[in-house]
């Protein structure tokens, strides 16, 4: 039973991961298809992040409506941001699918598990896991 509820508690750690991954690629996909600025905004304190579109189209945005908020512990209430390895957390895509700024956002567990994901400007992202 215990190596099975390891394996479950790094499970949901990649989940979390693959989740906020797939986000990025639908917010990029949506961003070409509108011409339309989109946002990933996370929130360090409270282990969420928020999607969000632009009012109008093309550039600059004149304000931001609001998607979807999106908490890490709807996959597991361990699964936390990690702070040391997240470097941005303002993500913004350009009507034709660019990210600006590329990042690295950072995940752990109570296992000490981590996960890292690495978004490039042309808005593709990279998953790596290092599990325990």
């Amino acid at each position: 039973y215990p190596s099975f509820q390891q394996y479950a508690i790094n499970n949901n750690l990649k989940a979390a991961t693959r989740d906020l991954a797939s986000d990025f690629a639908n917010m990029k996909e949506r961003s070409i298809a509108e011409y339309r600025m989109h946002r990933i905004t996370l929130n360090l304190g409270t282990n969420s992040y928020t999607l969000q579109q632009c009012n109008n189209q093309g550039a600059p945005c004149n304000g931001w409506n609001q998607l979807f908020v999106k908490n890490l512990s709807a996959n597991a209430a361990d699964i936390r941001f990690d702070a040391g390895t997240t470097n941005q957390v303002d993500f913004f895509f350009q009507g034709r699918g660019t990210l600006t700024p590329a990042g690295t956002i950072g995940f752990t567990n109570s296992r000490n598990s981590t996960a890292r994901i690495t978004i490039n400007i042309t808005g593709r992202s990279s998953v790596q896991f290092n599990l325990q």
